[in-house]
């Protein structure tokens, strides 16, 4: 991570400012490309280059100024891009698409306000060894907020590290997640459907081991859809988990529960699952395990989501389903790692035949 402190350039522009109002900003980055064989039974089979296999390709700038009297401004701007072809990505969105916000720090803990991951997704990723990443192989088809959903028009707060114990909570005024893209489209109204979140976690524990419990909940002003149909709906989504190393081995384990809706939509290449199941829950498992072996890493879990007898569709009720995910890593330098894992998807909620596997091979460089 390259450092650039501001003070160069206010030195050169003869500003003067106090001493204790030193700032820094930091250039980050991730770059990941790759090769998928993609297989989803009714739709065929696809390969090629892809970007973003293990986690996002972005860049970004953090920043600080030091206030004095132990607080701190802290701000992220943070963009992603496809490295397979150089186009932003979300393309809808501008440079800094994924993450907007400024912030204050001190013996408090942090307040931040902008566009920025909803408080549960910062510690859930704790209930799988792949992370809130690998797509597929993730933990996002069982427990919605490994999913990373990132919301406009928000505020979070994130305590101090309290002996171990940690809390974060945020309020999306208008968060326009994935869940909401459905919603009322302008053709209709004229206008768009705000989506207002409430998110919390907590989390305890250390390096050896750490539990954490989360609860979050949108309201819609109007409708939600999905596949062209309209409901009325509430969704919501608490979950609890954790992770207990020994030795060389980590067991990752997670519960979640979600009603009436996925809230930030269905994983994407999921197509075995329905985002709206108005009046139904589902519940989503995940067990699974890491294990180092010098610079390299063994990954695998399974995954198991069970919508309840209130989840159908035409008067059909919905069958479980089951993701298999096995993985490996292999860091050749600090900031370099390959990487390769298979995803095997077996079932959908309305069609037990249905399965899709995703094969991912790649490379990843964070600067």
């Amino acid at each position: 991570m390259k450092r650039y402190p501001l003070a160069f350039a206010i030195a050169a522009s003869s500003v003067s400012m106090p001493a204790h109002s030193a700032s820094e900003v930091k250039l980050y980055g991730t770059l990941d490309a790759g090769y998928q064989y993609l297989h989803i039974k009714g739709l065929g089979a696809s390969n090629g280059m892809i970007s973003g296999g293990q986690g996002a390709s972005k860049f970004g700038l953090r920043g600080s100024e030091d206030l004095g009297d132990g607080l701190r401004v802290n701000f992220q701007l943070e963009g992603g891009f496809n490295a397979a072809n150089g186009k932003g990505t979300p393309p809808e969105r501008g440079v800094f698409g994924r993450t907007t916000w400024l912030g204050l720090e001190g013996g408090f803990g942090e307040f931040r306000m902008g566009r920025q991951t909803l408080a549960a997704s910062a510690m859930t990723d704790i209930f799988s060894p792949f992370g809130a990443s690998y797509r597929l192989a993730g933990a996002g088809s069982a427990i919605n907020s490994n999913t990373t959903p990132r919301a406009d028009n928000t505020l979070k707060f994130i305590t101090a590290d309290l002996g171990g114990f940690q809390a974060t909570a945020s309020y999306s005024f208008d968060a326009h997640l994935a869940q909401n893209k459905d919603g009322l489209h302008p053709s209709l109204l004229g206008k768009d459907a705000r989506d207002r979140v409430f998110s919390g976690a907590a989390s305890y524990g250390g390096a050896a081991w750490k539990v954490a419990a989360y609860y979050q909940e949108t309201s819609l002003e109007s409708r939600t859809s999905t596949r062209g149909m309209h409901y009325d709906v509430s969704p919501r989504e608490y979950g609890l988990g954790g992770k207990a190393s020994f030795g060389p081995a980590t067991l990752h384990a997670g519960w979640a529960q979600h009603r009436d809706a996925y809230i930030n939509g269905v994983h994407p290449n999921n197509l075995g699952q329905a985002a709206v199941f108005r009046g139904g829950l589902v519940n989503g498992y995940t067990l699974g395990a890491a294990y180092e072996t010098g610079a390299g890493k063994l990954l695998g879990q399974v995954q198991w989501n069970a919508p309840n007898r209130n989840v159908r569709r035409f008067g059909k009720r919905a069958h479980d389903q089951k993701v298999y995910s096995l993985g490996y890593s292999h860091d050749l330098s600090k900031r370099t790692n390959v990487y390769t894992y298979v995803a095997y998807l077996d079932g959908a909620w309305f069609d037990k035949e249905w399965n899709a596997t995703q094969f991912i091979v790649g490379m990843q460089h964070r600067f």
